[in-house]
């Protein structure tokens, strides 16, 4: 049986507690519950109002590497449907804004990424860090 969104992302989250003295900066590694669980409308509201915006992405590594400001990843279930259009925006906005931003199926898919955004494999354009 496949693994629903949110198990995909908690499998990211455990995977970071356990390599964070590997890789230090994991312990900004953040998240979102916006996706993949029922949210009580009464509670949605007040997180919107709050300022929760749809489509953001669900994992945020709020590092620089390889000239870009952060990571984002879109996390998706393997086997499942891709991002909708309020994501794909996000996705696009985020990256002219200066970041990485990345659309994962499946926890195997975000931990390579996150694993390898911060080794500085993804180098930006004409920026490097310094």
């Amino acid at each position: 049986m496949a693994r629903s969104e949110y198990d995909e992302q908690v499998a990211v989250f455990e995977w970071a507690a356990l390599y964070e003295n590997q890789y230090p900066d994991l312990w900004l590694l953040n998240g979102s519950m916006m996706g993949g669980t029922k949210i009580d409308p009464k509670l949605l509201n007040k997180l919107k109002r709050a300022g929760m915006k749809k489509g953001k992405p669900d994992i945020n590594l709020p590092v620089g590497r390889g000239g870009y400001l952060g990571l984002w990843i879109e996390m998706k279930r393997r086997g499942g449907p891709g991002p909708r259009q309020d994501q794909i925006e996000w996705l696009e906005r985020l990256g002219r804004a200066g970041h990485y931003p990345v659309c994962c199926k499946g926890s195997d898919a975000a931990i390579r990424i996150i694993k390898q955004y911060l080794e500085g494999k993804f180098i930006k354009k004409g920026k490097v860090d310094g």
